[in-house]
């Protein structure tokens, strides 16, 4: 049998959860152990936007400054329809910008210890040692870790979300195509977000990353036929879906980088499921998609992760790193136990509010009734009031 390796702190998953986590727990003093299947960083997709709320977790995590100096900051949003000549113009007042998939990973990678991440190590089961009250990790190549705590940030389909029995994902009928575009003499799109309606019911958005790159998304709603994984198969489909669109949007995706081009369909879990769902099991928990995988119709996926990570580091922080009370008979294990409740706590009210107004942008758009409509954008004026960008004033306080 492999001998096996114990750590106070594992984190399952090196994506932005994992890696912002780790790095947040590092400017603590901590140590965690980062496990990821892939052999390499796993640094692909396109990009992401990132709104006020994003900016202020990297500012917690000390990388602010230097994704930046990767972007420029949008100042609006045009909203345009390619059969009308209606053109309707928001300003932001908040921080929002578009990062590289690509650099928001390697930047916060770049931080954390190589010896506090390991690469090609897949999670193959778990386990849980009563006597010596330690996780068990078993990986793919038969190596055994052991974890005091165990925190599960590999995405959709978590094996440690699995093991909390968590309510499997949800799919709106919505496919999105992403990619991203590099213009060697620069764009002339400025540093305006654009959302345009095309005529064959679909919504290509797009979002400057610096003056030469942009990130795109076609929202579609008809399930796609072939192999989606197959980036030629993904781009062919997209061009003939956008027929009849302006020629900068035709342009955007036949230029594209194929390597960042992808097509997935929006999943979520249900709000009622973030309502009632047990995310802690000892000390086991999970942040990021593996607790709220929301569509990406408010663009707070990649954000709500980073804020899980400052909140999630500031209470386990403080469970740690804090001296036991003399007066409190609770050891190591429970003041962890309480640390992961207390994160717990204050993260779903803010994760059902984000899950709910995703959920109801998803299903305005997906839904053919023009009642069902009228009752959603009902739903969205009492819960959010005219302005759907108050997610982005949210404040996640420090770690």
């Amino acid at each position: 049998m492999a001998k096996a390796e114990v750590h106070d702190i594992v984190i399952v998953g090196g994506g932005i959860g994992g890696l912002a986590l780790s790095l947040g727990l590092h400017r603590k003093g901590i140590k965690s152990l980062v496990l990821e299947r892939s052999k390499v960083l796993r640094s692909e997709g396109a990009a992401m936007g990132v709104h006020g709320n994003g900016w202020h977790a990297l500012d917690q995590l000390k990388v602010g400054t230097d994704l930046r100096n990767c972007s420029i900051a949008l100042t609006g949003m045009h909203y345009e329809y390619v059969s009308k000549d209606d053109k309707n113009v928001k300003t932001y007042r908040r921080e929002l910008r578009c990062l590289r998939r690509k650099e928001l990973i390697e930047t916060l990678a770049r931080y954390v210890p190589a010896e506090q991440m390991r690469f090609g190590c897949q999670v193959t089961s778990l386990d849980f040692d009563h006597r010596e009250n330690l996780h068990i990790l078993t990986t793919r190549d038969g190596s055994i870790i052991k974890a005091k705590v165990l925190i599960g940030c590999d995405g959709l389909y978590s094996v440690v979300g699995k093991a909390l029995q968590l309510a499997p994902p949800k799919y709106f009928p919505i496919w999105i195509t992403r990619g991203f575009t590099t213009y060697p003499e620069g764009h002339p799109y400025g540093s305006h977000f654009l959302r345009l309606a095309t005529p064959n019911n679909t919504i290509f958005g797009r979002l400057p990353i610096d003056d030469k790159n942009i990130h795109f998304f076609v929202t579609h709603f008809d399930a796609p036929a072939g192999d989606m994984t197959d980036p030629e198969v993904v781009k062919e489909y997209t061009l003939k879906i956008l027929k009849g669109s302006p020629s900068e949007v035709m342009d955007a995706v036949t230029n594209c980088d194929m390597e960042t081009l992808s097509m997935r369909q929006a999943s979520y879990r249900s709000p009622w499921a973030l309502l009632n769902q047990n995310f802690r099991k000892g000390t086991m928990t999970v942040a990021g998609d593996s607790m709220h995988v929301m569509g990406p119709f408010i663009g707070q996926g990649g954000s709500a992760a980073l804020e899980d990570a400052i909140v999630l580091t500031r209470c386990l922080s403080n469970a740690i790193k804090t001296p036991a009370d003399a007066s409190s008979d609770k050891n190591w294990t429970e003041r962890v136990e309480d640390a992961i409740d207390l994160y717990i706590k204050e993260r779903r009210p803010r994760l059902m509010r984000l899950a709910i107004q995703s959920y109801l942008v998803g299903t305005l758009l997906s839904t053919k009734s023009w009642v069902g409509k009228l009752v959603v954008i009902f739903l969205l004026s009492v819960f959010f009031g005219g302005n759907n960008l108050n997610h982005a004033l949210f404040d996640c306080g420090t770690i």
